[in-house]
This record gives structure tokens, sequence and C-alpha cells, in this order.
């Protein structure tokens, strides 16, 4: 019994497993997420002392083996491409750390997480439509020679061969664990039992519900207008107006009407995406994602992933092209 490293992807449902499932494995110590981040994502890209990370996760002194749960260890959410690189130097930070863990990823179709990280987008104070959050090239100047300068989303994030086969290549294939959180929202219990079964571990049952439910369709353009008036938390944003505290206020406030259930049941990602996103999301995957299927050994398909080319190549959504060229 080694330590294991869940690392996201993100929505997925990390939270809900850093709440109430991994702090109650009893083989295991459950390591808090800010003691995570501190260890592997604070400092620069050249000061990383692999023992010093070692004595904070106790792996020399402790009894039990720790549980690592972080979505921020695949990637930092809105950070786009540079958010891969950001991926490929935890996985070797990780290794040198704990050669002998065990890896946990969660993958999402990518048309579903798409619509779902737009969603935290909003949760997190965004103010922009979908299609200007996906296609950020489209409505600004983002430095086509300095492609690192805006943080801002980016497709590149939610093509999961490259970060699986990274960990492949550091922790063997045996050791590395991925899963489709597909499973886990249609039943959750029987994919606890065969994480269970691949970890070698007991897991709790865990509580059911979600702890960030999506926003209703009504409340959407409601919450675009509050994050008016808070410029927190993310980059890609308009602010104006700043009011203090705001940003706390309303996030309970909309937590609260979703629950109300007044302003209908959170969009499709073919209604938030619309089916021409859709397509092109499909077009594409369907590669990568054929070497994942093969790679989990789980029909994907008909999970909501794309596995097949298109009938015809799908152009990428696109403004009309005097609007593109005003990145406005």
């Amino acid at each position: 019994m080694g330590p294991i490293a869940h690392i996201g992807y993100h929505k997925t449902a990390t939270s809900w497993f850093q709440r109430y499932v991994y702090p109650f494995v009893g083989s295991h110590r459950y390591i808090d997420r800010r003691v995570v981040r501190s260890t592997f994502l604070e400092g620069d890209a050249f000061g990383f002392d692999p023992a010093a990370a070692r004595a904070a996760m106790g792996l020399d002194h402790e009894a039990l083996p720790p549980i690592l749960c972080e979505e921020d260890l695949s990637g930092v959410l809105h950070n786009g491409v540079v958010s891969t690189f950001v991926a490929r130097e935890v996985a070797r930070r990780l290794h040198s750390t704990m050669p002998e863990a065990t890896i946990v990823i969660f993958v999402r179709a990518q048309a579903s997480a798409a619509a779902s990280w737009y969603q935290q987008y909003l949760r997190e104070g965004g103010t922009t439509g979908v299609h200007r959050y996906l296609f950020p090239d489209q409505y600004r100047h983002l430095g086509h020679v300095r492609p690192f300068q805006m943080p801002h989303f980016c497709f590149s994030q939610l093509d999961y061969r490259g970060l699986v086969e990274r960990y492949d290549a550091l922790f063997g294939r045996d050791r590395v664990i991925v899963l489709p959180y597909e499973h886990l929202a249609a039943d959750c219990p029987q994919l606890l039992q065969r994480m269970a079964s691949l970890l070698d571990i007991a897991l709790p049952e865990g509580k059911s519900g979600r702890l960030n439910a999506g926003y209703g369709a009504g409340l959407i353009p409601l919450l675009r207008f509050a994050n008016l008036f808070t410029c927190r938390s993310v980059i890609d944003k308009m602010t104006l107006l700043h009011i203090p505290y705001w940003y706390t206020v309303r996030k309970a406030l909309f937590k609260e009407l979703n629950r109300s259930g007044l302003f209908g049941k959170p969009p499709s990602p073919e209604r938030l995406l619309g089916r021409e996103t859709i397509a092109w999301i499909g077009q594409r995957f369907w590669q990568s994602n054929r070497w994942l299927e093969d790679r989990m050994g789980i029909a994907l398909g008909p999970l909501g992933y794309a596995i097949d080319p298109p009938p015809v190549p799908i152009q990428k959504p696109a403004r009309a092209l005097p609007l593109r060229w005003v990145g406005n």
C-alpha cells in the first residue's frame, strides 16, 4: 500500500472526493489540498526539492501512506495551453517525490467538460458569453507571437492523451488508473467499488449529491450581469465597478437562487454550446478519444465521447471576419 495521487481532471467530482471519500479511508492519510498545492505548485520552476516534498507528505516518517487529491495537479483551470506545461512539470515532481505512487485520473467527455468549465468560469466571476470563453482568439488579440501572455481557455487542456501517456511513461501503465467521470455520475457506489478493487483499499460510500451543481439556464444571464460588479477571480472578464465583498455575497445568493428551481435546469451541452460547436469538438478529439478508449478498455462512445470522424470536415465556429479583425 503506497501513496495515491488523484490528480483530476477539473469538474470530475474531485471536490466531492476531497470532502466525502478520501478523508475517511482508514488505510491512508488524506493530505489537505492546501498542503498539496504548497508542496507541488508553489515556488518557481527551478527550486523544487523532492526531499522537502517527501518530508511535507510524511513519506518517510508516518505509518500510513498519503492520499493526495488536487485537480490543479492536472493543470490550472482557464489557463489554456500554459496549463499543459504546468501539468507536465507536476508529473515530473510527483514522480521524483513518490515514484511508488499509484495515480488516479478521471476524464470527462470533452463537450460536457467544456460546458462544465464554462459554468465554473461563471461561478468564479466570469462575464463573457460561452463562445467568447471557448474561442477567445476571435475576440481578443492574445499575442500570436507571445501565446503565454494572457490566461484563457484552450481545448488542448481537454486532450487527455498527452498527460495519460506522460504518467504511463513515468509510473508504469499498471499504476495509472484512468476512469470515466460518466460512470461515477451514473452509478457512484459501483464506481467506488471498482476503484477500491483497483487500488486495493476500502473506500466509504460517500454522500450523494453534487457540491457544485450547474446553474439553471435562466440564471446564467443574471449571474453574468452580477459578475460585472466584482473583479474576482478570473482574468478574462469585464468589471464595471468592484463592490467589496460582493464576490462572496453573490456566490451565496446565486447558490440559493439555483436551489430554488425557479430558473430551470442546467442547460445541456448541446443547448449551452450549440450544435456547431459540439460537432467541431467531436472532430477535434475523436482520434485521441479512440486511443483513450483502447487505453481504458471501456467503450467511450456510449458515454458521449466522440470516437468517429465526421462525415465531412467541420469548420471551427467563427465570428464574422470584420469582428474577428477588430478583436474586441
